[in-house]
C-alpha cells in the first residue's frame, strides 16, 4: 500500500524523547552513536539512536518496518528506508528524531531497503525496482529540493540491493542481487533459473556502467547482498545463496578497485554454520578485519582483510546487523532477539551494553555508525 505523508504522520504520532543527553559537541570528543530500525518494547516498529553505554538518544515511531538507513553529509537529515519491498522512505532529523519528510517511491517503482548521498549531500541515489520489467534502477532525489525526483539511471542488473560511494566519491557500486520480485508476490523469487547477480561501478554523472562484475553460471544462485567499502577501494560482498542447501558456495567476497574479485574462505564446519546466508558485513575500525553476520545461522564470522584468512566466529541468536565499534578488531552487533553486544575479534565472550531496554528490543537488519565526520556543522 502506498503510503503518503498524511497518512505515515498519521501513523506516526508523535516522537519519543529518549533519556538522551545534550547531542551539541565537537567531533573530537563527541560520543559514538548507532542507529537501527527496530521493534520497541511495545512491538512497535520504530528508528532508534543510541550510544555505547546502552542510553537512547530518541526513537521514532514508524509505521512499518524499516531496513536500512542513509546518513547526508553536512546536514541533520538521517534517512530510514521501509523494509523491501517498500514505497516509502523517512527523513529525520537525527538530533531530535522529528519527521521533516517522507519520500515515496513513483508509481511503478518500489524501494529496495538502500540508498547513499553525494558526497556534498545534495543528491540521494536510492535502488529501486522497475516493476513492469524486473530491471534495476536507481533513482534520484535532490535533497536540496524537499527530495524530489529528478531523475534514474540503470542499475545494469536485476533486483539491486545496496549501493555505496567509492573512496573518490566519484563513482558508485551497487550489489544487484539477481533477483526479480514484485510487491504482489512479496519476496517470492520470480526468476529462480534465470539469477544473474552482479557487482557494478557505476558513473553518477553520466549514469554508465564503467565496470560490470559477474559471479558466472556456476554460482547463479549466488545473490550479492550487502556492500562495505574500504579507504583504499576494495569492496567487501557478503551474498545469500536461493540453491540447494547442500551446495555451500563462499558467502563473503571481496572486491579491488581494478575488479579483481576473490572469496574469503573458512573451515567447512563454520561455513555450514552460515546456512547460505549472509545478512550484513563491515569493516573494522581499522579496516584490518572484516565482518559477517547470519541471522538464519545465528552467527558472525571474521576475517583478515589483507590475507583472507579466517578468525573465527561467535554465537549470537538471530545476530545481523553490524558495525565498527571505535576500538579496531572490535565490533557492534544487533539481534532480533538477543539485543546488543561488543564483539571482539579476539575474544570469544559477546559484551552487552548498559541500559536494559536496548536488549528488549527487536533489531532489525542493519545498525550504522553516526560517524562525527558526518554531523552537521554545529552540532
Amino acid at each position: 500500500m502506498e503510503i503518503d505523508r498524511r497518512s505515515f504522520l498519521a501513523a506516526l504520532g508523535a516522537a519519543i524523547a529518549g533519556k538522551a543527553r545534550p547531542q551539541r559537541a565537537s567531533a573530537a570528543t563527541a560520543e559514538p552513536l548507532y542507529v537501527s530500525a527496530c521493534l520497541d518494547a511495545d512491538n512497535k516498529a520504530a528508528v532508534a539512536v543510541f550510544s555505547l553505554d546502552g542510553s537512547l538518544r530518541f526513537t521514532t515511531a514508524l509505521p512499518e518496518r524499516g531496513h536500512d538507513t542513509s546518513i547526508r553529509p553536512l546536514s541533520a537529515d538521517l534517512i530510514v528506508f521501509a523494509r523491501r519491498p517498500g514505497d516509502w522512505a523517512a527523513v529525520i532529523d537525527r538530533r531530535t528524531g522529528s519527521v521533516l519528510q517522507v519520500i515515496t517511491a513513483p508509481p511503478g517503482r518500489h524501494f529496495y531497503g538502500h540508498g547513499v548521498f553525494s558526497a556534498d549531500g545534495t543528491l540521494l541515489y536510492a535502488t529501486e525496482n522497475l516493476i513492469a520489467t524486473g530491471e534495476g534502477v536507481l533513482g534520484v532525489y535532490d535533497a536540496a529540493a524537499a527530495y524530489r525526483r529528478i531523475g534514474e539511471m540503470p542499475s545494469f542488473g536485476t533486483g539491486p540491493h545496496d549501493i555505496a560511494f567509492l573512496p573518490n566519491r566519484q563513482h558508485m557500486v551497487v550489489a544487484n542481487g539477481g533477483i526479480r520480485t514484485n510487491p504482489q508476490t512479496g519476496r517470492e523469487i520470480l526468476n529462480q533459473d534465470q539469477m544473474d547477480p552482479s557487482l557494478v561501478v557505476v558513473d553518477p554523472a553520466t549514469g554508465k556502467a564503467l565496470m560490470k562484475i559477474e559471479l558466472g553460471a556456476g554460482l547463479r544462485g549466488l545473490s550479492i547482498r550487502h556492500l562495505a567499502v574500504s579507504s583504499g577501494g576494495e569492496t567487501v560482498f557478503g551474498c545469500q545463496y536461493t540453491g540447494e542447501a547442500s551446495d555451500m558456495p563462499m558467502l563473503v567476497g571481496t572486491m579491488k578497485p581494478d575488479g579483481t574479485t576473490r572469496f574469503l574462505g573458512m573451515p567447512e564446519d563454520d561455513l555450514d554454520a552460515f546456512r547460505n546466508y549472509v545478512g550484513s558485513v563491515s569493516l573494522d575500525a581499522a579496516e584490518r578485519i572484516v565482518a559477517a553476520t547470519s541471522p538464519i545461522g545465528n552467527t558472525v564470522g571474521f576475517w583478515d582483510l589483507e590475507s583472507g584468512r579466517f578468525l573465527g566466529r561467535r554465537r549470537m541468536s538471530d545476530v545481523c546487523g553490524v558495525a565498527p565499534a571505535p576500538a579496531d578488531g572490535v565490533f557492534l552487533v544487533t539481534s532480533g532477539n538477543s539485543g546488543i553486544r561488543m564483539a571482539p575479534v579476539v575474544d570469544t565472550a559477546l559484551r552487552r551494553l548498559g541500559g536494559t531496554d536496548l536488549d528488549r528490543w527487536v533489531w532489525d537488519n542493519h545498525v550504522r555508525l553516526l560517524s562525527p565526520s558526518a554531523r552537521p556543522r554545529g552540532a
